[in-house]
């Protein structure tokens, strides 16, 4: 298809006049100063096994249901039974333990499902149907349904897919393809797109504690930095500091959207949720 630029002028001119708008709030605004999310944008997240990447990103997607009323497909076989997640994200939208001393009562878990029930839904597809576009297009319905709220979706991580690696492509080139494709729909559908994947093993420091894993550390293939828009990694000093969470912003390919950086929650078990810490000691949370 050939797009003429004068086909073009009414978008241009909404350019011209208006600029270019920064994403949606996180919902932490030391986070804002680094990443905001917008619609069309494919985002890897990484971090080590329990340094919290999909908690955050749970707490994440509640915040943008939150304060943006987005629709959220999530796909996330790690965290099955899928009442055990949907328990998860109960707690954040409560602010309170779903088990516990201080647990939240009967009446503020139901009011949390239905609060949940209209923003979330998870992707189950058939057992023979775990590759990446099956995924995609199993969710594409449910986000269509609505055409008024802002989009995202999760997959959560990329080695619980299945992957069928055509004959005669190398892994790289395999990853690079389905990288590709995941971009494209996140583009074409105007739906901001999560995609988690763990990295390579890496060696501890004298400390006990690992290093803060980069893009390229991702476990196939440095097309996991290359073909994303943003990448992020979730960290935590598990040694020193556990319920301190490090969040580093280390792509970021529009300046509209951010820029690299790093910001640090806590991890407040009252609420079940990540405050942001400079508010935390002034007071304000």
């Amino acid at each position: 298809m050939i797009v003429n630029p004068k086909s073009l002028i009414n978008d241009i001119e909404n350019l011209y006049e208006v600029g270019v708008s920064s994403g949606h709030t996180t919902g932490w605004s030391n986070v804002d100063d680094y990443f905001t999310v917008k619609h069309g944008e494919f985002t890897v997240v990484t971090g080590m096994p329990s340094h919290g990447k999909s908690e955050w990103l749970d707490a994440l997607c509640v915040n943008l249901a939150v304060h943006h009323n987005y629709r959220i497909a999530m796909f996330s076989p790690e965290n099955h039974p899928l009442e055990m997640h949907a328990k998860k994200i109960i707690e954040k939208y409560a602010g309170k333990p779903f088990f516990g001393k201080n647990r939240m009562s009967h009446d503020e878990m139901v009011a949390s499902v239905d609060r949940m029930n209209k923003n979330f839904a998870f992707v189950k597809p058939d057992e023979t149907a775990f590759t990446p576009i099956n995924i995609i297009d199993e969710a594409l319905p449910w986000l269509d349904m609505s055409i008024t709220q802002p989009r995202a979706m999760v997959i959560d991580p990329w080695n619980e897919m299945d992957h069928y690696r055509p004959a005669g492509l190398t892994e790289t080139e395999y990853i690079s393809r389905v990288l590709t494709e995941l971009r494209r729909a996140a583009r074409e559908f105007r739906c901001h797109l999560f995609l988690v994947a763990h990295p390579t093993k890496m060696a501890k420091d004298k400390d006990g504690n690992y290093p803060v894993p980069r893009p390229y550390d991702i476990a196939g293939s440095a097309h996991f930095y290359n073909k994303a828009d943003n990448c992020i990694t979730v960290w935590r000093d598990v040694m020193n500091a556990p319920q301190e969470t490090q969040v580093h912003i280390q792509k970021v390919r529009f300046n509209s959207t951010g820029h690299p950086g790093v910001a640090q929650l806590l991890y407040d078990y009252n609420k079940a949720t990540y405050i942001n810490e400079q508010a935390f000691y002034r007071g304000i949370e």
